[in-house]
């Protein structure tokens, strides 16, 4: 009896409290140091290579203060199906940002190399946006050195890791901001499962904003994401470069990922995307909702490679996304094709695919294209298109609808949607909710913040 009394007392102890411990950590970019132990405001990491290197467990929940800048790349801890690993905030002020830029914001860090040339060196991989002013002005991105032409072009010198920039003066002198966005993901969750990011801003960096691949339950909210993308990938075999860079990527296997509340702006291909081409690139469970987005190539783009992969349940929702195409990188591609929708060849097993509730405004090409017919998985309703006399949608790659009736009587998609110039409350400070009075506002489209 006493024995059987000991193991219920030892039974009751470990279910009434867990075997770790959920932790919380703190982080400051000013007044942090890394010797301390982390657990308190007070006691404070500083650095993210801190963060990216501490041993965390399942539940811990990592704070950035609020205010803070931390350059570099995070690379986050898995946690377990409902115990994630959280990155968040803590304090008052503006979102801490991450960011993936070298400043070479300082005179010295330049030297004169040419006529109107200068250089900047130390760059280890490479550059993919010069950002000026923090986006006053921007950099136009050349292959060699003998097409540095006109003012703010630049070339990234591989061999000598360094940037080549033409300028009337030192750049450094003329702006009072200059950095030097790199090629790699600003966030790094490849084969992570179970993480939660709220209320960070992720920027300045020519990758993916948030990249990898092999993801399981991911949450991303109330994040602001922007100046994203721009870097080499790769050069085909003719020499011609291709660049590349997403808002927020999930790339072959991915699974029950939730994207909401963020803004997203200035993405050199798509703000928001799940795409693959593995035997494993299954993709499953992913709701991307009341999100805002300007000036992206893109804003959503989608598909999924080879057949027999699975692409179920792939729900676009209650977004609102404008001017499409209007990123600062639309005239330097090889390709200008800036679309809210874009639908490369899908050949997936694709069922549950809804777009609804979404306001698609302004597009320097269309509002979607898609190439290839895989209506027999998906729904779309309820949408609210304007699109500034560009057509609705490039169907099939050969035919221009020009009208959201031509639209819907060639694809049957988007019945009840409607198309209207919709009257947001404040669009040049980027306040895209709907007034009362707007066209779909009774409907219920577009972001809910």
């Amino acid at each position: 009896m006493r024995m059987f009394s000991l193991i219920a007392f030892y039974f009751l102890l470990i279910t009434s409290f867990p075997l770790f411990a959920q932790q919380v950590f703190y982080v400051d970019s000013e007044k942090g140091d890394d010797a301390a132990a982390g657990l308190g405001p007070d006691a404070a990491w500083r650095s993210l290579e801190q963060v990216n290197r501490a041993n965390l467990q399942a539940g811990d929940t990592v704070r950035f203060r609020r205010g803070g800048l931390w350059r570099g790349q995070l690379v986050p801890k898995s946690g377990e199906p409902g115990r994630p690993v959280t990155y968040t905030s803590y304090g008052e002020g503006a979102k801490p940002i991450l960011q993936g830029s070298l400043s070479r914001s300082a005179a010295g860090d330049w030297a004169q190399v040419g006529q109107g040339v200068w250089a900047a060196g130390d760059v280890g991989v490479d550059a993919g946006i010069l950002i000026l002013n923090h986006g006053e002005a921007y950099g136009v991105k050349k292959w060699k050195p003998a097409d540095l032409r006109d003012a703010l072009d630049y070339w990234y010198d591989a061999e000598g890791k360094r940037v080549c920039v033409r300028c009337d003066a030192n750049p450094a002198e003329k702006y009072a901001s200059v950095e030097l966005a790199l090629t790699r993901h600003i966030v790094n969750q490849g084969n992570r499962h179970d993480v939660v990011y709220d209320g960070l801003a992720v920027r300045y960096g020519a990758a993916h904003g948030f990249g990898g691949g092999m993801t399981k339950r991911i949450t991303i909210r109330n994040c602001d994401v922007y100046w994203i993308g721009g870097g080499l990938q790769f050069f085909k075999p003719d020499g011609a470069p291709v660049r590349y860079g997403n808002g927020i990527e999930f790339w072959d296997g991915a699974e029950d990922h939730l994207v909401e509340r963020n803004r997203l702006w200035e993405i050199y291909d798509a703000a928001l995307t799940n795409q693959g081409n593995g035997e494993k690139s299954h993709q499953v469970n992913i709701v991307y909702r009341n999100n805002v987005i300007w000036n992206a190539e893109y804003s959503f783009e989608f598909w999924n490679r080879p057949e027999g992969v699975r692409s179920h349940n792939i729900i676009f929702e209650n977004n609102t996304c404008v001017n499409a195409g209007g990123a600062w990188s639309h005239a330097q591609r090889p390709d200008p094709n800036g679309a809210h929708l874009m639908f490369y060849q899908n050949p997936s097993d694709t069922q549950g695919f809804i777009i609804r509730n979404n306001i698609f405004c302004g597009t320097t090409d269309m509002c979607m294209r898609m190439e290839n017919d895989w209506r027999g998985g998906l729904r779309m309703a309820n949408n609210l298109y304007h699109t500034g006399g560009k057509p609705v949608t490039r169907w099939l790659i050969r035919d221009f609808l020009q009208t959201l009736e031509a639209h819907q009587q060639a694809t049957g998609l988007d019945a009840d949607s409607i198309f209207a110039m919709p009257d947001f409350v404040n669009p040049e400070a980027r306040d895209y909710r709907l007034k009362p009075v707007s066209p779909g506002f009774k409907e219920g489209v577009g972001a809910k913040n």
